[in-house]
């Protein structure tokens, strides 16, 4: 059961991407292949098995007050300021969002590894996509999920979480 469906990236804002009649299988593709190893990696095996239980027995929404709590967007006062995570599936739009973007830079082709050129048009590099940002914000939602489920080990079981720590991308 996926939380992010295509239409997700159709509305204008900022994930949008062109999801014409030969993009969006491509696209589909994404959200299957990395919904899921997205979240393996922020909850580890043990927790995304209950937390996808609750997700098929919801219809979609987590049902348990635990993983509501960190479905929905949600701050935390910490000690030198506020920790913010604007929900699970905003995090996961950001992150398939990247790995879509960053694909498109090169393509290949029966002669290789190609850079797409179009008549009206110049590709801008990757430093100016905005890729790196969605990447960031999803990567800053990620985080404070996961600082929530630490710090509530006896609503998450922390002796069984094994979910892997996720960095910020900087260009320096």
């Amino acid at each position: 059961m996926n939380i992010v469906q295509l239409s997700d990236f159709q509305v204008k804002g900022k994930f949008e991407l062109h999801t014409g009649m030969f993009d969006s299988p491509r696209v589909q593709k994404y959200i299957d292949k990395y919904e899921k190893k997205y979240l393996i990696n922020l909850f580890g095996v043990a927790l995304y098995n209950e937390f996808e239980a609750d997700l098929i027995l919801g219809a979609g929404t987590p049902t348990e007050p635990r993983f509501v709590k960190i479905f929905d967007s949600f701050g935390i006062d910490k000690a030198g300021g506020v920790i913010y995570s604007e929900g699970m599936k905003e995090m996961l739009i950001g992150f398939i969002y990247y790995e879509y973007v960053k694909d498109l830079t090169n393509q290949i082709s029966s002669v290789g590894n190609v850079v797409p050129i179009g008549e009206n048009s110049e590709n801008g590099t990757t430093l100016y996509s905005m890729m790196y940002t969605r990447y960031n914000e999803g990567c800053a939602s990620y985080k404070t999920i996961q600082y929530w489920i630490c710090f509530n080990d006896e609503t998450y079981n922390y002796d069984g979480f094994s979910g892997n720590a996720k960095g910020f991308v900087y260009w320096i």
